[in-house]
């Protein structure tokens, strides 16, 4: 009986040679197939990912599903280190092919798990591809240390305020330098904070860091952050600090902070747009306003309060509608002006006792959730009819992808296709199979959630009835519940307050328009 082979190839970045092109890899498995006459079950590809972790490679999980599926007898790669680069992940994958009872084929390394006779040349040529990985790691962190010694700007980027010229070396950019002295003028001299800055940065069309990077998710707006970002960065004394983080391990990627006796200055590398002076200031003035306080009742319903008109969060500012005790008001409204959202503004009283007279009426009405648990579960039965709709079409997408694949094989087998059309038309099967890939494993997981409504339901009605027994007018019982059964509470630009009941995701249901109608 011919043997159902199925290809599995790799390639991380540009540091793989020629010879372990995709190209290469699918024409040396076809090779000893056409010669065995055997015939090719699908090809595997991962392109342009790391052979460190088979969790960010798609093709690679797929291939391990499919083994425990039987879908095919054979597995080949054109060696150990395509498989990948990790000791304990290489010997796992070889153990889930072979113990599903497919074959392991690994040509250049002259291993075959059916003729072999002991596992040792695997597990040497798997320590080597671990110890090859790590010492090419070790290359780049001393190149890079070196590099820094010299002076030489590490970053990918350079700073905000920079360019790099011909050499590679930071120099003034024309048109952002002066965005960064003013900045700190502003900050410094003019008694400006953070927000201001980049409210009147974004009024007046000042390119933003990502717009003038080129970065995919460029903006027109400046974040806070941003300019807390230039106003911290040495870099713009003309200093280079570099080395402070580095990678603990090639393996994990696990980033740490350097301590600073080893972190790597060098000092005038590069023209200065602010005086060490004024940097130090900078810093000073930051580190004194940070020693604000707030207080127990900004916290009551911290992360719960938000704006449905612009999506921002609400913040407690007790200097407004005194008589409350303060209010709460967008924060949209507050950082960027009127001109972006109105005040939403609400008394803290005011939404104290809409939220306790709210909490009370349901934690004394078993008919009002019988009722709002009849909705959410005649809801949720709808959108999931729909889903599973929506994945059995992906199901039957996914299969005449891989009746395409057995397509192109044979046309290729039979020389009707070169390497390179097959290669083109492969790709582009692998870009359609990833992303079918992605919406099944979502709407799988939507679908599952979903299923757990009524046990989620139950659970939130005993946290209801705890509740019952206790006092909501003690202000730690009433923390204590609003974040265990409020998912989030809108405040509307007239002053009104939806309540959104965490009983499901967000996603699937509006808790607070079921609990009204119930």
């Amino acid at each position: 009986m011919s043997l159902k082979v199925a290809i599995y190839a790799r390639v991380s970045t540009t540091r793989d040679a020629q010879k372990d092109s995709i190209d290469n890899q699918i024409a040396y498995a076809m090779d000893l197939i056409t010669r065995n006459g055997w015939t090719v079950a699908g090809t595997y590809i991962d392109n342009g990912i790391s052979g460190l972790k088979v969790k960010n490679r798609a093709q690679m999980q797929r291939l391990l599903a499919d083994a425990k599926k039987k879908k095919f007898d054979a597995v080949i790669a054109k060696s150990v280190s395509r498989l990948g680069r990790n000791l304990v992940e290489n010997l796992q994958t070889a153990d889930i092919i072979v113990s599903s009872g497919a074959r392991l084929i690994l040509p250049e390394d002259n291993y075959d798990s059916v003729t072999s006779q002991s596992k040792f040349n695997f597990n040497i040529r798997a320590l080597l591809a671990e110890e090859d990985s790590a010492t090419f790691s070790r290359r780049i962190k001393l190149g890079r240390q070196g590099s820094a010694k010299r002076g030489k700007y590490q970053a990918s980027l350079p700073a905000y305020g920079y360019r790099r010229d011909e050499n590679g070396n930071l120099v003034p950019d024309e048109v952002t330098a002066p965005t960064v002295q003013s900045i700190f003028h502003w900050y410094l001299h003019d008694g400006w904070g953070m927000q201001k800055i980049s409210n009147f940065l974004t009024e007046h069309g000042y390119p933003t860091p990502r717009t003038v990077s080129n970065a995919g998710n460029q903006g027109t707006v400046w974040q806070q952050s941003s300019i807390k970002c230039i106003l911290t960065n040495v870099t713009y004394t003309g200093t280079l600090c570099q080395h402070r983080e580095e990678v603990r391990s090639h393996m994990s990627k696990e980033r740490v902070k350097v301590p600073e006796d080893k972190q790597i200055i060098f000092e005038n590398a590069h023209p200065a747009l602010i005086s060490k002076e004024d940097f130090k200031a900078v810093q000073d003035l930051m580190k004194s306003k940070g020693n604000s306080h707030s207080n127990g009742q900004e916290s009551l319903f911290a992360h719960l309060m938000l704006c449905p008109d612009c999506g921002h969060g609400m913040t407690y500012r007790k200097d407004r509608l005194k008589k409350q005790n303060g209010a709460y008001v967008c924060c949209g409204y507050v950082k960027r002006g009127k001109a972006f959202c109105s005040s939403h503004v609400i008394g803290y009283g005011t939404l104290l006792t809409a939220v306790k007279d709210d909490l009370k009426e349901l934690i004394g009405s078993n008919v009002r959730l019988d009722r709002l648990f009849d909705a959410v579960k005649g809801n949720v039965g709808l959108k999931q009819s729909a889903l599973i709709k929506e994945l059995n079409k992906l199901n039957k997408q996914q299969e005449q992808l891989e009746k395409n694949v057995q397509g192109l094989i044979t046309l290729f087998s039979n020389q009707a296709l070169t390497l390179e059309q097959f290669n083109a038309q492969n790709q582009r099967n692998q870009a359609e199979q990833h992303t079918l890939a992605k919406r099944k494993a979502e709407l799988e997981s939507v679908i599952e959630t979903q299923k757990d409504t009524e046990e989620q339901f139950r659970a939130f009605q005993k946290k209801i009835a705890l509740f019952a027994q206790l006092d909501i007018d003690d202000e730690q019982v009433l923390k204590q519940l609003l974040h265990q059964v409020i998912e989030k509470i809108e405040v509307h630009q007239d002053g009104s307050i939806k309540i959104h009941y965490s009983i499901a995701h967000p996603q699937d249901q509006d808790m607070s328009e079921l609990l009204q109608g119930a």
